[in-house]
């Protein structure tokens, strides 16, 4: 009985870590709200080339951005700051106050101190600057879903 017993914890047990490893592995979902689509268009390239992200939706203005994110739920949003109707900053708090667990990465063609300061007290995880929106955006998703310091890239 007690051998039984011993078989059957280790199994659950075993099973429960295989469900965490599948949890910390499942692919990010990931909505993409920047106006220009030229650069949207890169920065879905450079997501789809690594097999962890989703991009699960794209808004070309941030009431678009909050809209999708609602009706989304996506795990990481990336925001351009400059955008029409609503800019990145007023989605960005939309998004948070709603869905506190969603991460928000700032992109931007301005790095002004400023601007990174009221990411940070946004909520956002990360500032990325388009200039280095390439692998450096995706260094900053990852560092940002581990729950790292917030991360600037300019």
């Amino acid at each position: 009985m007690y051998v039984i017993l011993a078989v059957l914890t280790v199994r659950l047990a075993m099973s429960l870590n295989a469900s965490n490893v599948q949890a910390m592995d499942r692919r990010l979902r990931i909505l993409i709200a920047e106006d220009h689509p030229t650069v949207r268009a890169a920065v879905r390239s450079t997501l789809a080339q690594h097999a962890r992200f989703e991009v699960c939706g794209e808004a070309a203005d941030g009431a678009r951005a909050i809209h999708e994110a609602h009706r989304l739920k996506p795990d990481v949003v990336v925001l351009n700051v400059s955008m029409p109707i609503v800019n990145g900053f007023g989605a960005a708090r939309e998004i948070k106050a709603s869905l506190p667990e969603t991460v928000i990465i700032i992109l931007s063609s301005s790095v002004d101190h400023r601007f990174v300061e009221e990411a940070k007290n946004i909520g956002a995880r990360a500032y990325v600057a388009k200039t280095k929106a390439g692998e450096s955006l995706v260094n900053a998703i990852e560092a940002a879903v581990k729950g790292g310091d917030f991360v600037l890239l300019d």
